[in-house]
Formats: structure tokens, C-alpha cells, sequence
């Protein structure tokens, strides 16, 4: 291939990795966007990175974190959390809702991205929520770059009041017409607090309690609710971290039927087990909990399926004096996660559990592609040139110490790993080398493109 006449960065020698396959090859760079990728780009004058010897992946897209801004900044702030992302080799974080106050309204998501849009070390969207009577907001919110909405079915970080059916209907349709996804937190919220109360009168404070006291079909009945509404409501749905084999069995047999949904599976599901809790304790309390080793056999045999569309961390960061409550009905419920997806995941394909380009597959291209990122998830002309170079052999034990979160206490300390994130760019910049960020914040907001249903 000849060279670009003009270019401001050409990375070579290293071995670029799609969703689809792999092939050395060079990339050509410039104003932030891949001109070319091919053999010998390389040109006189033009800097080079030299990537003998590693892989070259598109920057990651987790659709699944909490960077705690507004009003939890005790927790993490998105200066510290995009930090973390651009440690693990992630380039597009996409920002739950269930902040304090929560992002409802127009008004409150102006606010948070006055907040924190020049705090950014990687791009990021910002979901709304889908609130028990904010349909009326939707399609501001989605004027304003609302990457899609958040729907929680049942309690988690926030405690904010889950919608009534008719109220999620109602904010199905808005969506819909708005041309923006709906992301969905699938637990039936009534039979969840029943079941905590009951345990609670008994005296159960372990934390496995927690386990116990949200069985799995407690996901397949909010999984079966939400996929026949949405369907009836002409909505693009995702089911986020769905967490069971029942649950999983219920997604197939709907799509079966016709039914459009996508599924995420999280890192912490597809890693940790009930056996976990011995360990852990109420490290690992998680929304849906971390479920037996079948359940887990289960999101893995989905993923060699391709019945689980995604990977995402749910990174939902707490402070390390929350972390030690030994109450599991005091205990916050998550842990961090979105600077060690990665070598977790990288780990994993050196085992044999997925390959390299599923995880491309599962945690830039698809992501991008369903959320409507015109510009994310590939190495190809006319994308960002967002991307990380990986050692797939390095061997290393990961020392939570070296992690760049506000609190960096994870289940994965001591953890033996094989696959380091090496350098992390983003629009043709680098990031994140030798353990450090690098640079001035710089992330900005991504922004989907809409296909809003035609209105009559």
C-alpha cells in the first residue's frame, strides 16, 4: 500500500487484531483519525510507535461504569476512574445514571456534563435514567448526547424508587421514539426485598445471605417482563449484566420467538463464584449477586455461543472503609473493575476460555455497533485512532497497590495474569505507558448517532 501523503503517526510492526481476525500491518494516523492500515506505511519525517511483538487492539468500550459524580466523589470522580480506564487499555467509558442526585431530567444531565466534561482521560457517553415519572424528559435528554437510558428494575447503589409497569412503558415508548437504547438492570425489585426481609428476621448477616436472597428466577421473571414490554413498545433493549443460566435460557427462548435483545455478561460473573464469598466476604457483594459455578460455566458457554453480545465491568468503586462492613445488609454492593477487564479477560484467552478477537468482538466492535458509535470499536480508515498495545505473554501478579482508582481494593489482588496492557492512545495520543497516565484530561463526549421511530 503507498503511504498516506500526509500523517502524524504511523504505528508499525505490530499484529492489529479485529473482531474477525488478526494480521500485521501498519496504521496511519492523522488529526486524531486511522487514514490507513496496510503494509509499510511507514514515511520520512512521520514518528513511528514501534509495536513488534504486540498486539494492536482497538481501544476497549466498557458500557457499564460508575464514576460516582455528582455527589459520591467520596467513592471515585471521573478524573480517577477515566484514569483507571486508560490503565486497562479502555478508551470509551459510558457513565451510569444512579448518581446523587440521580440523572432524571435535562436539567441534571446538563449539569453533570458541565461537571465533568473537562475531567476526562478517556471519551465517554452518559446514560439518563428512566425514572418512575420522567418520560416527558427522555427526548431532551436525548437532544443534549444521552448515550441511552438506564432502567433499574430492582435496588441497587442510590436506592432510587423502581418504576411501576406503567411507568416503564411509558418511558419504553419515549425511548423508542427517540431512537436510543435502553439499558436494563433486570431483578423484580417487590420479591428481592421480601426475600431480604425474610433472611434479615432470621438473623442472617453473612454474605452469602445475599446470594440467597436473590434466587435466579428472580432475574427471569424481570427478564421476561421487560423483553415482552419493549417488544410491544418498539425498543432497542440490553439486558446489563445478566447473571444466570435461567436467565440466560429465558433470553434464548424469547429470541427464539422473535424477540430483539442484547446481553452483557460482567467480568466478575464470568471470574468469581459462590465459593468466592468465603474469601471475599462483602467485597464481592454484587447487583445481581456473584452465583455457583454453574451459573458461571453458563455465561462462558454463552459467550462461545454467541448468545452473550458483551463484556462490561459494572465498575461501581466504594471507599475502602465501606468495603470491610461485615453486615451484608450494610455492605455496598460492587467493586472495581474497569482497569483489569482486560489482563482478566487476556488471561482468560491464554487459558483457552475465548480468543483474542472475541474479546475485540465482545468489548469494543459490538459495543460501539449497538450503541451507534459512528467512530468506535474498529482499526479501520475513518475511525478514531483509539487504540492499546498489549503483550499477550507477559506474566505478572497484579498488585491492587498499582491501580489508579480512588480506593483500589479488588478481589483480583495476588491474582497471577497472563496479557499487559503495554500503552493505551487515544485519537492518536498517547495516554497511558510504564504504568502511568500520561497528559492533560482529554476525553470527550460521545454522542450516538439517532434513528428516532417516525411519529404519525
Amino acid at each position: 500500500m503507498t503511504p498516506p501523503t500526509t500523517s502524524d503517526l504511523v504505528v508499525t510492526g505490530g499484529t492489529v487484531v479485529s473482531h474477525d481476525g488478526r494480521r500485521r500491518q501498519d496504521i496511519a494516523i492523522r488529526d486524531g483519525r486511522i487514514v490507513a492500515v496496510g503494509d509499510d506505511l511507514a514515511a520520512a519525517g512521520v514518528p513511528t510507535v514501534d509495536a513488534t511483538g504486540l498486539l494492536v487492539l482497538p481501544g476497549l468500550v466498557d458500557m457499564h461504569v460508575h464514576l460516582r459524580e455528582p455527589g459520591m466523589t467520596e467513592k471515585e470522580d471521573f478524573a480517577s476512574g477515566t484514569s483507571a480506564a486508560a490503565a486497562g487499555g479502555v478508551t470509551t467509558v459510558v457513565d451510569m445514571p444512579n448518581t446523587k442526585p440521580p440523572v432524571a431530567t435535562a436539567e441534571r444531565f446538563r449539569q453533570k456534563l458541565d461537571l465533568v466534561k473537562n475531567k476526562a482521560y478517556v471519551d465517554f457517553g452518559l446514560y439518563g435514567m428512566l425514572d418512575h415519572d420522567n418520560d416527558h424528559e427522555i427526548a431532551a435528554m436525548a437532544e443534549l448526547g444521552a448515550m441511552g437510558f438506564k432502567l433499574f428494575m430492582g435496588q441497587t447503589t442510590g436506592d432510587n424508587r423502581c418504576p411501576n409497569d406503567a411507568a416503564i412503558f411509558r418511558g419504553l415508548e419515549a425511548a423508542a421514539a427517540a431512537g436510543l437504547v435502553v439499558g436494563v438492570h433486570a431483578e423484580n425489585d417487590h420479591l428481592l426485598r421480601m426475600f431480604g426481609d425474610r433472611l434479615q428476621a432470621c438473623g442472617r448477616r453473612d454474605p452469602r445471605a445475599h446470594l440467597d436472597g436473590r434466587p435466579d428466577f428472580v432475574e427471569v421473571e424481570a427478564v421476561t417482563r421487560i423483553i415482552t414490554m419493549a417488544t410491544e413498545a418498539k425498543t432497542e433493549l440490553h439486558i446489563h449484566h445478566l447473571s444466570s443460566a435461567a436467565g440466560l435460557q429465558r433470553v434464548m427462548d424469547l429470541r427464539a420467538r422473535g424477540h430483539r435483545v442484547t446481553v452483557e455478561a460482567l467480568v466478575s460473573h464470568l471470574f468469581l463464584d459462590e465459593d468466592a464469598y468465603d474469601t471475599y466476604g462483602n467485597l464481592i457483594k454484587l447487583n445481581p449477586p456473584i452465583r455457583p459455578a454453574a451459573d458461571v460455566e453458563a455465561l462462558w458457554a454463552g459467550i462461545g455461543r454467541g448468545d452473550v453480545d458483551i463484556i462490561a465491568t459494572d465498575h461501581a468503586p466504594h471507599t475502602a472503609d465501606e468495603q470491610k462492613e461485615d453486615d451484608v445488609w450494610k455492605a455496598y454492593g460492587g467493586f472495581i473493575g474497569v482497569e483489569t477487564m482486560l489482563p482478566l479477560l487476556l488471561t482468560a484467552a491464554a487459558q483457552g476460555k475465548l480468543t483474542v478477537e472475541d474479546i475485540v468482538r465482545l468489548c469494543s466492535y459490538t459495543p460501539a455497533q449497538r450503541w451507534s458509535m459512528s467512530t468506535k470499536g474498529q482499526i479501520s480508515a475513518g475511525f478514531d485512532a483509539d487504540f492499546v498495545l498489549v503483550d499477550p505473554t507477559a506474566e505478572f501478579v497484579l498488585d491492587q497497590t498499582s491501580l489508579h482508582s480512588k480506593h483500589n481494593v479488588t478481589p483480583y489482588n495476588e491474582w497471577p495474569l497472563t496479557g499487559a496492557v503495554v500503552a493505551t492512545y487515544l485519537r492518536g495520543n498517547l495516554i497511558f505507558e510504564k504504568g502511568e497516565v500520561i497528559g492533560a484530561p482529554a476525553g470527550r463526549q460521545v454522542i450516538p448517532a439517532r434513528t428516532p421511530l417516525a411519529t404519525h
